[in-house]
C-alpha cells in the first residue's frame, strides 16, 4: 500500500512543479510628474537580474499611453527585476523590484521636469 502511494505521488509530483513554474506575476504603478499630475506617455525596460552573475537580460520594452499614468507589466516569474522608466524631459527613473508574489506594486513615481 505504501509503495502505491509513494508511486501515485511520483507520477503526479511532476505535473504539480509544472503547474507552479507556468505561474504568471505582474507589477504595477503609477507615473506622475511632480504636481502629481499623470504623465500619460512613458517607455518602460525590463530586464532579468542575474545575483549571481549581476547580469541582466532585457524581456520586456514597453510604450505606455495612459491618460491616468499606470502601467502593468505582465507575464513575469518569482524573481528581481530591473525597471528603467524614460521619459521625454523629466528624469530616468530606475528601480529593481522583487516579484514574489502574484501582484506587485511600485507604487507612485514621481518624476522631475528637466526643462
Amino acid at each position: 500500500m505504501i509503495k502505491r502511494i509513494l508511486l501515485i505521488t511520483l507520477i503526479f509530483m511532476p505535473l504539480f512543479t509544472a503547474q507552479s513554474q507556468k505561474e504568471s506575476f505582474s507589477i504595477w504603478g503609477r507615473i506622475v510628474d511632480s504636481g502629481f499630475n499623470p504623465i500619460e506617455s512613458f517607455s518602460i525596460k525590463v530586464f532579468e537580474l542575474n545575483a549571481f552573475t549581476d547580469q541582466r537580460k532585457k524581456i520586456q520594452d514597453l510604450k505606455v499611453w495612459d491618460h491616468n499614468g499606470e502601467f502593468l507589466i505582465k507575464n513575469l516569474s518569482a524573481q528581481p527585476y530591473l525597471i528603467e522608466i524614460t521619459v521625454e524631459n523629466y528624469t530616468r527613473y530606475s528601480i529593481i523590484k522583487t516579484v514574489a508574489d502574484k501582484n506587485e506594486s511600485v507604487g507612485e513615481i514621481v518624476l522631475q521636469n528637466t526643462w
